[in-house]
């Protein structure tokens, strides 16, 4: 079995797809939302503001339970270093 092939992936994970998007339009979207979070939906911005949480909660309200993609618009990119929670028993 080979390694899917690029379109392949685009068209069955939504999320890859509005991510494409980002970085083919990436310094576009930097000169018009820089420092603040969008999200994209069917490659289309459909919101920003400068809090996730609130940028996801109203795009949820206006376009329900689909996938979305939402990112911070920024030169270097954040990464967040997450410690793996703990279960307690």
């Amino acid at each position: 079995m080979g390694v899917p092939k690029l379109a392949n992936i685009l068209a069955n994970d939504p999320l890859a797809s509005e991510e494409e998007v980002f970085r083919r339009r990436f310094n576009q979207l930097l000169r018009r939302y820089e420092g603040q979070f969008i999200a994209l939906y069917h490659g289309r911005v459909v919101g920003n503001s400068t809090n996730d949480e609130e940028l996801a909660g109203r795009i949820f309200n206006k376009l329900g339970d689909v996938p979305f993609y939402i990112v911070k618009v920024e030169k270097e990119t954040t990464v967040y270093d997450l410690s793996t929670p703990k279960i307690v028993r």
